[in-house]
């Protein structure tokens, strides 16, 4: 082999490595990684998946009366992360990332039939994983609208134009 090769062969390896990396540490791309994908949780490959399948889950499913009512239980005293003056379920706007937790409420409830408690705490969950800093819980108040959750703001406001 000549040099030129194993300079290609051991910069293909690295890259490979950091990617790996990166994915597991939650950085790049918002799909599952393929362990969570194929893992035994159910849940925890739900809450891996990409804010635009939650947005669209909040856009497909209709919950009835009673399931409607799990999921204000559930969302009531969680503080919007975007304007935590708000909860969860009374989110200030229609924002991308309000639109997400609602989506992944609505299939929690509907294909997982959790309870109030279960949903609460796993939008909790999904909220840390989203940003482990935390919010500042101003976002919509500051002009964050259109800054990606992952750096403290909505995700956009449009479902169509997720900014990510």
């Amino acid at each position: 082999m000549t040099r030129r090769t194993d300079r290609l062969r051991v910069r293909a390896i690295t890259t490979v490595l950091v990617l790996g990396v990166m994915t597991i540490w939650g950085c790049g791309d918002s799909s599952p990684t393929p362990a969570t994908a194929a893992g035994d949780d159910p849940i925890a490959a739900l809450l891996a998946l990409p804010m635009e399948r939650l947005i669209a889950y909040n856009a497909e499913i209709d919950l009835t009366p009673e399931q409607e009512e799990i999921k204000r239980a559930a969302l009531t005293p969680i503080p919007a992360p975007c304007c935590s003056d708000r909860s969860a379920y009374t989110c200030c706007c229609q924002c991308n990332l309000g639109r997400a937790w609602w989506g992944l409420s609505a299939v929690l409830i509907t294909e997982h039939g959790q309870s109030a408690a279960e949903v609460q705490a796993n939008v909790e969950r999904w909220i840390r994983n989203v940003r482990p800093q935390g919010f500042a819980g101003d976002s919509c108040y500051t002009g964050r609208c259109s800054t990606a959750a992952r750096h403290d703001g909505c995700s956009g406001m449009n479902p169509r134009r997720i900014v990510s």
